[in-house]
């Protein structure tokens, strides 16, 4: 049973006439996503793609997510948190924002099979492994999938969105037992490799906090400081509007991401960054005004480095249209 946007309870049979029953079943993968947004419909999508013998169990408190996750056979039931049969599942992977993830990830633990994995996507690892760590009843393997888009919502998912991409895995911690980890690490490098990455990188989490502070937090800032800078513009704030191109959306595409913002917030490297970004352009303004040639001549050779520079490619765009994964 599942609740439908009007409150009302329906099973999976009065919508597909086959009742699907969430219970264990030996022999197949059996997978919670919690929270299915952007990220965690994606995956959900990416592995009934891929894997189509995974039972896939969707959970997120909003009724319309869940019975719009179902429409698309992205997953086999869809119910709350409160409703999640945790104890069924081999692995759970938390696809909330940053601080919900962080409130309610002992609740998920403590409902879990002892020896199960739990993984999470959040942007942010250390504090969120030392969470992880805090518990000795499941394995928890803190992961970063570099991928996203500034849209929100199951309606953005796509299949193809982890394609290629890069995920950070952080050691293992909790339950202590050797074969629990092996067991664990086995799963979670599966799991992504089905959901498509590319690349699979083995990262502490301090470290994946320094780096991701220069790679994902300090542009999302970046991107919101002139976002909001045009919209507090004042009078020239029309007009401005009315030029904006190429260069404006590609600079501030990060500031419509308000998903980053918690995972930044969890960055303990992320303050002192942005005091130093700022630092950097107050001293490219005087180096404006007192010796331009060279200002621009230090410019030319940052564009220089920045095209030499090879980086991966981008996400994939939300996905128009799902009706292949549909009987």
């Amino acid at each position: 049973m599942y609740a439908r946007a009007d409150g009302r309870s329906t099973s999976i049979s009065g919508l597909r006439g086959k009742t699907l029953e969430w219970q264990a079943m030996p022999g197949l993968e059996r997978i919670a996503i919690v929270g299915l947004g952007l990220v965690g419909g994606s995956l959900a999508l990416a592995l009934r793609r891929a894997r189509p013998e995974f039972r896939l169990l969707g959970v997120d408190p909003d009724a319309k997510t869940r019975e719009l996750a179902l429409d698309e056979r992205a997953v086999d039931h869809a119910v709350t948190l409160e409703d999640a049969a945790l104890a069924n599942c081999d692995l759970v992977v938390l696809c909330t924002p940053a601080q919900p993830l962080l409130e309610i990830l002992q609740e998920v633990v403590s409902r879990m099979r002892p020896g199960a994995l739990l993984t999470d996507v959040c942007g942010a690892k250390e504090r969120i492994c030392a969470e992880g760590a805090a518990q000795d009843r499941v394995v928890f393997i803190g992961g970063h999938p570099m991928a996203g888009t500034e849209f929100r919502g199951f309606v953005a998912a796509n299949p193809a969105l982890f394609a290629g991409c890069t995920v950070a895995l952080c050691p293992p911690v909790g339950a202590a037992d050797p074969a629990a980890r092996r067991e664990a690490i086995r799963r979670v490098r599966e799991l992504w490799t089905a959901a498509g990455a590319g690349k699979l990188l083995d990262v502490e989490p301090d470290a994946h906090d320094r780096a991701v502070t220069v790679a994902s937090h300090l542009p999302y800032l970046a991107a919101a400081a002139v976002a909001q800078t045009l919209i507090e513009s004042g009078p020239d704030a029309e007009l401005a509007r009315e030029l904006a191109a190429g260069g404006f959306r590609d600079t501030t595409r990060l500031a419509g991401d308000g998903t980053v913002s918690g995972a930044a917030a969890l960055n303990r490297f992320v303050p002192g960054a942005a005091r130093s970004l700022a630092d950097r352009l107050r001293a490219l303004a005087q180096e404006l005004e007192q010796h331009p040639d060279a200002a621009l001549r230090q410019l030319a050779a940052v564009a220089d480095e920045r095209r030499r520079m090879r980086l991966p490619a981008p996400s994939a765009a939300p996905a128009k249209s799902r009706t292949h994964l549909k009987p």
